[in-house]
């Protein structure tokens, strides 16, 4: 797929600065038109306060705050998107759950970079969003920058998430240089492993200009994040592509372990699917 609309979520000040740059020069370089998303909630309010502080007197005050915020992100997108086709959206909503509407207007959605201590009212959560989204996700490191993915590490296993990835992430590595598939699990799997990460390369073959080469490995469970990681440090990967993995329970999405170890602690770009 071709990704002609990205989206971002626009928080006020340095928040979201360093992911709305990365939005912004992806953009840039792909013609793709970026919407910014100005969202935030007002948390529900006790009756009154122990001073006798009525709702009533509280909640104008709230809305006169919000209001500011959301126009505060619209002018800190605005100045961190210059010279880029953009859209502007703002709702008095969650985060998240405006995030996962708007989704449905555009191909990936962009997220991550350093986060403040934001909450649900004022921060969309990464990993529901998601899961929740039904649209691929562009995760910025902490430290921000421009994705030039000319080296692409692909973190293969056989199921309908990395299949998702892959085929949504062939834009990407059409501009690679150099695509490794890696493929890691117990010793007993080698052989299917093998020719499960051959196929995956054959297909994104016919799809990119580089060839993609294969390493399968015996890795366990306890290992599969660190050894996965330092295949991305061997090839200084500039993108890791992941099928993203998690469950429902307690109202709260529980992640896999690469995934979550993918969204938390990685330093370079990832692109993950679900």
């Amino acid at each position: 797929m071709s990704f002609r609309s990205l989206l971002v979520h626009a928080q006020p000040g340095e928040i979201s600065r360093l992911r709305t740059e990365a939005a912004a020069a992806l953009a840039l370089k792909l013609d793709a038109l970026l919407i910014g998303l100005g969202a935030e909630s007002i948390p529900p309010i006790a009756a009154t306060d122990p001073y006798g502080f009525g709702t009533g007197q509280w909640t104008p005050l709230l809305y006169e705050q919000q209001t500011r915020n959301l126009e505060a992100a619209r002018e800190a997108f605005t100045a961190q998107t210059q010279g880029v086709r953009t859209e502007w959206r703002s709702v008095g909503d969650l985060p998240t759950m405006a995030m996962a509407r708007v989704a449905r207007a555009v191909d990936l959605i962009v997220a991550g970079g350093p986060v403040g201590s934001g909450d649900i009212y004022n921060t969309a959560n990464t990993p529901e969003l998601l899961i929740s989204s039904g649209r691929p996700m562009l995760i910025v490191p902490p430290h921000g920058g421009r994705l030039e993915p000319r080296r692409v590490l692909v973190a293969w296993k056989d199921t309908r998430e990395a299949r998702r990835a892959v085929s949504d992430a062939l834009s990407f590595m059409h501009m690679a240089d150099e695509i490794l598939v890696v493929a890691l699990g117990d010793r007993e799997d080698q052989d299917a492993l093998r020719a499960q990460a051959e196929d995956v390369a054959g297909m994104i073959a016919r799809h990119s200009m580089a060839r993609p080469r294969t390493h399968v490995a015996v890795s366990g469970r306890d290992d599969v994040q660190a050894d996965l990681l330092a295949e991305a440090d061997r090839m200084d990967a500039d993108l890791i592509v992941s099928g993203a993995y998690g469950h429902s329970r307690a109202y709260e999405w529980v992640l896999g372990g690469v995934t979550r170890h993918l969204l938390r602690a990685c330093e370079r770009f990832v692109f993950l699917s679900h």
